[in-house]
């Protein structure tokens, strides 16, 4: 195992030790429990800041592109006798012709379980056999450049989540075990981006949901958390279902639980499958280093499986992509996340959970045939579409976040599905950043003015300038401004989509449907800036304004006694007594907004370049499994893309200004537009967008109200008919029981009593000729013999 395989493994254990030790000596640490928990992801951070230099710094060069070309990289083999270095670093491997080379990687792996065994024909020599596991279950850790970048991307930000979670959290009287749960949140995350294989993938996958559960329900007191915790776990639970379904077909087909394998071994260099030469539409797996095929080694057949089959696979693993990232028709669940702590909704929407489907998207990109990848754009142009609507009209501005994180994994996804694997993991990383930062201060608002309705604010830019300018920028960069990161991820993924609809034309919704949101996203993000901080504070109109508001949030409604860190409840103007926070809290947003500006940039000789090309999809670029889109496609639409993002920034950012913008204004138009007016003009489609398109509602009478009716009815059966017949037969055995008593007790006990006072009586007159007295006996016995003698004689003469 090398060095930089050792790194990693360490950056995901020491989250896991740090588990382990605030959760059993939890008593003994209390409150120092965060501070273990923020130095191990720290050093896991650290950890990753070493392997990101060293990959970019030696193993690759940027600005080459991915061809088929001879490979460094450093790959461990398991034998029989352990696990031995195949190929050391620097050693040449070159791809066979029809073999798309991988980016370098740094891996090793091992068999944590071999059961039974078979006899595999060995190569050259079917005769020859040797015993090879029936079944093996490998461990194994796998980085390229999409994991060395990803292991950076959660590290740094799960650490600034934890400095930040300091202070915002700092008088929750389970303070220790929220840091447990988020040591163990990321490493759940951390092994599934290392993860070589898809039997770890699943394992690391289930975890980070369990972990998402245990932070969504962290004050479980309030049944509002555990209705929400409970319902992400089961919707994720109906994407795993999927997604386990698809792996199974793989695996029972190809025989192998390698991804790297799969992912490389089904297309060819021109991204084309591998159709064997029979003329079937069957998919065949080749060796990427040989390019010849894998074939199973006790059949000596080729691996290949149908490409209807092939596309099942592909559905059933973006099953469990689509319940993780909150694709329609499975996002129900992540607005209702936010119930658990402002930090947990970070984590869970910028660097883990909702990460996680998009990175699953991206490691499986090769797998999907074409049909999968326009479902997936489609699905990802809804969700994106969808959310965004219902952005627009939300009160609550952690719930504007919510649905902007709903609509920018569609976006992700939208990518994904058009061809733009770059493009889709680029936007990404730039949303983990500027998210994270959103969310971040979301919660630092929170903790000032207790309150998340929007209305009751305004004016908080005076009194919370560090936050008020660093949600700004968020807002700038996830609208898509230039010079900000989410402007260059955004401007790809318009490009690519651009690219699908002109090779294409009737897929024209592909390119609407991300404009369209991209406008919207602008105009919500603009108005929720706006009426948070500026203006003047306009706080509750009344009493009972104020007492509705407080009932439906769910911090709020366990904040009294200061239950979570927060001091008094808000009053009719929460903005009253707002303030900054603390540095604790301040800095990390700082440090947030940094990135969320510079992440997107280019480098130019050393120097940051907000004009060149991003330097994060230079890198993304060295992974990419196969040209799906033509670079000089791109390169001809890129200043189209560039315009209409341009254009839709700048109406999206124009319809919030002249709705929601202050009168006086600086640099704007005097004219406003009543947003309450249009809300009345439009008062069908404003409360169809309030009710978020009726799914909870539909989801309710189809499929939650049914299933509690049948498990009504199943309590009715188990209560009149299984309870009656068990407690029947009870009652009849007892029954039984008694009746068997009485017979017992008159029949079978006075015959035995009658039979003993028999024998009783027998003897007591037995014992009354017993006198003792010699002459009795011998009067007793001559009588005896006086009759035995009458008793013969008359026997002789009859």
């Amino acid at each position: 195992m090398s060095w930089q395989v050792s790194l990693y493994v360490a950056a995901v254990l020491i989250p896991l030790a740090a588990f382990a030790i605030e959760v059993i000596f939890i008593r003994q640490l209390k409150r120092y429990n965060a501070y273990l928990a923020t130095a191990a992801i720290g050093l896991s951070f650290v950890l990753s800041l070493i392997g990101f230099i060293t990959y970019f710094g030696s193993e690759v060069s940027l600005g080459e592109p991915a061809a088929p070309h001879a490979a460094e990289t450093e790959v461990d083999l398991v034998t029989e006798q352990g696990t031995v270095p195949l190929r050391g670093a620097g050693e040449q491997v070159v791809a066979g012709p029809d073999v798309h080379a991988p980016p370098p990687a740094w891996t090793a792996k091992t068999d944590w379980v071999s059961l039974g065994s078979i006899a595999a024909a060995t190569e050259g020599r079917p005769d020859a056999a040797r015993q090879r596991p029936a079944l093996a279950i490998p461990l194994g850790i796998h980085i390229d450049n999409l994991g060395v970048i990803m292991f950076l991307m959660v590290t740094l930000i799960a650490t600034l989540i934890h400095i930040y979670s300091i202070g915002y959290m700092h008088d929750d009287p389970r303070f220790p075990l929220f840091f447990a749960y988020l040591s163990l949140f990321c490493f759940s995350m951390l092994g599934l981006v290392a993860s070589a294989n898809v039997f770890m993938i699943f394992i690391f996958w289930e975890l980070v949901g369990l972990c998402s559960y245990l932070l969504i329900g962290f004050w479980y007191e309030d049944k509002v958390n555990c209705d929400a915790a409970n319902k992400a776990f089961i919707v994720n639970r109906v994407g795993d279902v999927g997604m386990l379904v698809g792996l199974g077909l793989l695996w029972t087909t190809l025989g192998t639980f390698n991804f790297q394998e799969i992912n490389e071994g089904l297309r060819t260099s021109t991204g084309e499958f591998h159709h064997p030469p029979d003329g079937s539409d069957d998919v065949q797996l080749f060796d990427r280093l040989t390019g010849q095929p894998l074939r199973d080694e006790v059949t000596g057949q080729t691996r290949r499986i149908p490409y209807w089959m092939l596309t099942i696979a592909g559905l059933g693993v973006f099953a469990g992509c689509v319940g993780k990232s909150a694709q329609f028709p499975l996002h129900v669940w992540l607005p209702d996340a936010m119930a658990g702590p402002t930090p947990v909704s970070a984590l869970i929407h910028a660097a883990t959970m909702v990460a996680a489907g998009v990175y699953l998207a991206g490691r499986f990109f090769p797998l999907f045939t074409p049909d999968v990848l326009l479902y997936i754009a489609y699905t990802g142009g809804i969700t994106l579409f969808l959310a965004a609507t219902i952005a627009m009209v939300q009160v609550d501005y952690k719930k504007v976040l919510a649905y902007s994180t709903v609509s920018q994994l569609g976006f992700m996804m939208l990518g994904l599905g058009v061809g733009g694997w770059v493009a889709g993991l680029f936007h990404l990383l730039t949303h983990a950043f500027f998210k994270a930062l959103l969310f971040l201060c979301a919660g630092s608002v929170y903790h000032s003015v207790h309150t998340y309705e929007m209305p009751a604010l305004g004016g908080l830019l005076k009194k919370m300038p560090w936050t008020a300018w660093c949600m700004f920028v968020g807002t700038l960069a996830i609208s898509g401004v230039p010079f900000f990161s989410g402007f260059y991820s955004k401007d790809a993924i318009l490009a690519a989509a651009l690219a699908r609809v002109q090779s294409n034309p009737g897929h024209f919704l592909l390119f609407v449907l991300p404009a369209v949101g991209a406008v919207l996203t602008a105009f919500y993000m603009f108005r929720m800036w706006l009426l948070v901080f500026a203006g003047e504070p306009r706080g509750f109109p009344s009493r009972a304004a104020e007492a509705y508001a407080e009932a439906h949030d769910e911090e709020q409604a366990l904040d009294h006694g200061h239950a979570h860190g927060h001091a008094d409840a808000h009053d009719l103007n929460p903005a009253a007594h707002a303030h900054e926070n603390d540095w604790v809290m301040v800095g990390p947003l700082v440090v947030l907004a940094f990135f969320s500006v510079v992440v997107g940039w280019g480098v130019w000789h050393v120097i940051p370049n907000p004009i060149g090309r991003p330097l994060l999809e230079q890198m993304l670029d060295l992974g990419e499994p196969y040209r799906a889109i033509d670079p000089r496609v791109l390169h001809g639409l890129h200043y189209y893309a560039l315009g209409a993002s341009l254009l839709i920034m700048l109406i999206g950012i124009g319809l919030g200004l002249l709705y929601y913008a202050p009168t006086g204004f600086p640099y704007f138009v005097p004219t406003r537009l009543s947003a309450q007016r249009a809300a009345e003009r439009f008062g069908g489609l404003y409360r169809f967008l309030v009710h978020k398109w009726y799914f909870d509602e539909l989801y309710w009478a189809v499929l939650v109200r049914p299933c509690l009716a049948l498990a009504r009815r199943c309590r009715q059966i188990d209560q009149v008919l299984i309870d009656g017949v068990v407690n029947g037969s009870a009652a009849l055995t007892a029954f039984l029981s008694r009746l068997e008593g009485i017979f017992d007790n008159i029949a079978v006990d006075r015959l035995v009593n009658l039979a003993a006072q028999a024998v009783y009586v027998a003897g007591d007159w037995g014992r009354s000729i017993q006198t003792g007295r010699l002459r009795s006996y011998l009067m007793f016995l001559t009588v005896a013999l006086v009759g035995l003698f009458a008793g013969v004689l008359a026997w002789i003469r009859g």
